[in-house]
C-alpha cells in the first residue's frame, strides 16, 4: 500500500514525496483514513512506529485555511517532542498555503508565541502547563479547535499531568475530534480515553522483538565522574574480556580511552574524525584479540561486524531508544550469550523508562561492586591462572632449587607479588558509601511521578506555599521541569507543608532554578522559590513546623513583613515571653512587649542601663529623654 490509497490530498503527498518517505507504517495505515472519516483514534503503538505523521496529516486535512485560528491542539510531555513535532507539521505543510503551525511551551519568553498567536497560526503543538496559561489570560482561544491530539499520553500521566489534560479539555468545545497516542495502556490510559473520547476506534500495532533473549540487561547508577572507576572494576571482574563501550560523544570517547590506558589496559577508540585507514587497523586489531576493550561512538560504530563480543557497555544513554537497540546488537549474536550493561545518573530515569517501553524489557537494576568484591575476584583470577599453569609445568625453576625455604612460604610471596602487579590501585567513589538517604531505582525508573526521589547530594530549596494554595507534588514537579528547564530526575524529594514547601534538587541546577523561579505562578497564586536556609538557631522546640522570612533584610524574624503567620505561632510566641498562651491582641488590659497597659500600671520606656547605648535608668538624653518626659506627663 501507498500513502495514495488512504486518501490524503494532493499537496500532503507532494510534501511526503519530498520527505523521502514511500510506504505508510502499519500505525498510518491504519489510522489515518479512520481519522479522515472524522472518528475518534486511540493508536497504541511503540516509539519510533511512526505516530507523528499517523495523526499530523489528518490533523492538516482538517485544517481550514481561511480561519485565522487555532483549529488543532497537540499536547505533548516535554517541550523537545514538542518542538520535534512542529517541525514534522511544517514540513508536511509545505505545499499549504496559509497554514501554520507553533510549538508553546514554558521556560521561555511569552512573546514570541503571543505573535504567533496574534498572526492567526492554526496548529498549536505544546505542554499542558503554558497551554493552559494562555488560555486563561484570553491569549488562546478555543473557539475554532475542532481536533484535541494526544501524543505520548502515557508518559504525560507518568509526569503528573492528569489533571493538567482536564483542565485543557474543559476549555474545548464539546464537539471535537480527539487523537490518543500512547506506546501503552495503563488502567489510567484507559479512564483518560473514556473521559475524553467518543466511542474511539482503538488500533493496536503489536511490538516487534526488539532485543534477543539470550542478552543478559542491567543498569547501574553511577554519576558520571565514577563510570571509568566503575568499568575498570567490570575489567578487573573479568566481565570484560572483549567488550564495546559506546559513548554519546568524541570528546567522551577520548577521555574514556585515555582514563583507562592511565591504568594499564588494552583499549583503542574509534570515532567518526579518525581516518578509514586508521579506523579499519583499530577494528582488525579488535578481531585478532590484540585489544581488549574497544570505545566507540554510534555513528562510528554502524555497520560493525564482530562476532564474538561478550559484553556491550553503555557508557551513556543514547538519546534514541533505537540507538540503543543497535548497539545491545554487537553482542549475543549467532546464538551466542552476551551482556549489555548501561550507567545511569538521576536525570536519566524518564529516558531509561522510554526505553524499556520500546524494547518491551524491563533491564536488571544492579549495585555497584565494591572495592573488596574486586580485590577477591582478582585472587580468584590469579588462583585460576596458578592452577591452569600447574597442570603443564612440573619442573622447579633452577634459580629457586637453592633456596632453603619451606614451601608454603615461597607461594605465598610469589602469590602475594603476582598480585600487586597484575591488580592496579582501585580508587573510591561515591558509590562506596552508603547513601544516607536510601532510596529505590524502581520507582523512578518506571517513571511514577508520585513516588519521588531521593537525591544523595542535593540542596533544599524554599518555597513560599503548600496545601493551603492546593499545591500538589505534580504541580511543583512541572513548575521545575517545564518553567526552571531542570534535568529530568534532577528533581528529588517534595514535602509540602500548611505554607510552605520543601523540595529537594540537584546542587548544579539550584542556581538556575532559583534565578528562574525568584517570583513564578503555581497553581494560581504568585510564589518565590529560594534556598533553604533551615531554622534559625536558638528557635524554641515548641515552634510551629514553618518559616517566616523578614523580605527586607532576607533574615528570620518575628515580625510579619508579609510572610505567613497565624494566630498560633503568635501563641507560641507568648508561651516564650512568659504570657501563657493567652491571645496577644485581644486583651487591651495585659502589657504587650511594647509596655502598653492600665494607665495607672504604665512605667516610662527605658532601655538596660548596661545595654548597648550606654543609657541609665533615668531615660538617658535624646529621643528617649523626649519620650520619657512626655510619657510622665501623659501620667
Amino acid at each position: 500500500m501507498s500513502f495514495s490509497d488512504l486518501g490524503i490530498c494532493p499537496e500532503i503527498l507532494e510534501a511526503i514525496e519530498v520527505l523521502g518517505f514511500e510506504t505508510p507504517s502499519l500505525i498510518q495505515e491504519k489510522s489515518i483514513p479512520p481519522a479522515l472519516d472524522g472518528s475518534d483514534i486511540v493508536g497504541l503503538s511503540h516509539t519510533g512506529s511512526g505516530k507523528t505523521l499517523a495523526f499530523s496529516i489528518p490533523a492538516l486535512e482538517c485544517i481550514d485555511p481561511s480561519i485565522r485560528g487555532v483549529q488543532v491542539l497537540c499536547l505533548a510531555p516535554t517541550r523537545e517532542l514538542a518542538v520535534q513535532i512542529c517541525r514534522e507539521v511544517e514540513k508536511l505543510a509545505l505545499f499549504l498555503d496559509g497554514i501554520s503551525a507553533v510549538p508553546i511551551y514554558g521556560g521561555t519568553s511569552f512573546g514570541p508565541q503571543l505573535a504567533a498567536l496574534k498572526r492567526g497560526v492554526q496548529f498549536v503543538v505544546g505542554t499542558p502547563g503554558r497551554i493552559i496559561d494562555l488560555m486563561e489570560q484570553g491569549e488562546l482561544r478555543t473557539d475554532n479547535i475542532s481536533m484535541l491530539i494526544l501524543d505520548e499520553a502515557d508518559e504525560m500521566l507518568d509526569m503528573g499531568f492528569q489533571e493538567d489534560i482536564d483542565r485543557v479539555v474543559a476549555m474545548l468545545p464539546e464537539e471535537r475530534q480527539t487523537l490518543f497516542f500512547s506506546a501503552t495502556m495503563s488502567p489510567a490510559i484507559r479512564a483518560l480515553i473514556n473521559r475524553l473520547s467518543n466511542d474511539p476506534l482503538e488500533i493496536t500495532i503489536e511490538r516487534p522483538v526488539l532485543t534477543v533473549p539470550t542478552c543478559e540487561q542491567s543498569v547501574y547508577e553511577v554519576v558520571f565522574s565514577s563510570r571509568i572507576e566503575v568499568l575498570s572494576r567490570l575489567i578487573e571482574m573479568g566481565k570484560m574480556k572483549r567488550g564495546l563501550v559506546f559513548a554519546n560523544t568524541k570528546r567522551v570517547v577520548d577521555d574514556i580511552v585515555d582514563g583507562l590506558l592511565a591504568r594499564g589496559y588494552s583499549v583503542d577508540r574509534l570515532h567518526g574524525d579518525m581516518p578509514q585507514t586508521l579506523r579499519e587497523r583499530v577494528m582488525d586489531s579488535f578481531r585478532k584479540g590484540n585489544l581488549n576493550v574497544l570505545v566507540a561512538t554510534d555513528i562510528a560504530a554502524r555497520g560493525l561486524d564482530i562476532d564474538d563480543v561478550d559484553i556491550v557497555v553503555n557508557f551513556e544513554l543514547p538519546r534514541d531508544p533505537e540507538d540503543y537497540v543497535h548497539r545491545i546488537g554487537r553482542t549475543a549474536r549467532a546464538g551466542r550469550k552476551g551482556k549489555a550493561v548501561t550507567f545511569i545518573g538521576r536525570r536519566d530515569f524518564s529516558l531509561l523508562a522510554r526505553i524499556e517501553r520500546f524494547i518491551g524489557t524491563r533491564m536488571q537494576r544492579e549495585k555497584v561492586m565494591t572495592g573488596e568484591q574486586v580485590a577477591q575476584a582478582r585472587k580468584e583470577a590469579l588462583v585460576d591462572d596458578i592452577l591452569e599453569m600447574a597442570a603443564t609445568a612440573h619442573e622447579l625453576p633452577e634459580e629457586l632449587r637453592d633456596i632453603d625455604m619451606p614451601a608454603e612460604h615461597l607461594m605465598t610471596a610469589m602469590f602475594n607479588l603476582l598480585l600487586a602487579r597484575n591488580g592496579g590501585e582501585l580508587q573510591d567513589i561515591p558509590e562506596d558509601r552508603p547513601s544516607r538517604h536510601p532510596r529505590s531505582m524502581e520507582a523512578g525508573a518506571d517513571g511514577d511521578s508520585r513516588d519521588w526521589t531521593k537525591l544523595e547530594d542535593s540542596v533544599t530549596l524554599f518555597m513560599n506555599g503548600g496545601k493551603l494554595l492546593g499545591i500538589k507534588p505534580k504541580d511543583i514537579a512541572g513548575l521545575f521541569y517545564n518553567e526552571a528547564e531542570a534535568p529530568k530526575g534532577s528533581v528529588g524529594d517534595i514535602k509540602i507543608f500548611l505554607k510552605h514547601s520543601l523540595i529537594e534538587v540537584s546542587p548544579e541546577i539550584a542556581p538556575q532554578i532559583v534565578e528562574k523561579l525568584s517570583t513564578c505562578m503555581i497553581c494560581g497564586y504568585e510564589v518565590n522559590v529560594r534556598e533553604d536556609k533551615g531554622r534559625p538557631e536558638g528557635a524554641p522546640g515548641d515552634r510551629p513546623n514553618f518559616r517566616v522570612r523578614d523580605r527586607r533584610t532576607d533574615s528570620y524574624s518575628g515580625r510579619d513583613k508579609g510572610g505567613y503567620r497565624d494566630r498560633d505561632d503568635f501563641r507560641s510566641r507568648d508561651r516564650d515571653r512568659g504570657f501563657g498562651g493567652a491571645p496577644r491582641f485581644r486583651d487591651r488590659e495585659r502589657d504587650d512587649f511594647r509596655g502598653r497597659g492600665d494607665r495607672g500600671d504604665r512605667k516610662p520606656f527605658h532601655r538596660r542601663a548596661d545595654g548597648p547605648s550606654g543609657r541609665n535608668e533615668k531615660g538617658g538624653d535624646g529621643f528617649y529623654k523626649k519620650f520619657s518626659k512626655s510619657y510622665k506627663g501623659r501620667a
